[in-house]
């Protein structure tokens, strides 16, 4: 039981990487200080939104289910 909870772990801890890393960067860093802000117009930001809530939900999701299946392996 506890070898399967540790495989689902790291299943776990491998889909939450890969979603953050996945997600695109929320600053301009010095060029945005430089050229004034960020360019985008309301269909560019609003084309990738559903791309951004479904990688932050992946990620809350899988977080929270690593949190879970921690404490299991602990109390086991």
């Amino acid at each position: 039981m506890k070898t399967v909870l540790i495989g689902v772990l790291l299943v776990l801890s491998l889909i939450i990487i890969i979603s953050i890393m996945l997600q695109p960067s929320k600053s301009d860093g010095l060029s945005g200080l430089i050229m004034g802000g960020n360019h985008e117009n309301y269909f560019a930001k609003n084309k990738v939104k559903t791309y951004e809530k479904t990688l932050a939900r992946v990620t809350v999701v899988s977080s929270a289910l690593f949190a879970i299946v921690v404490i299991v392996i602990n109390l086991i």
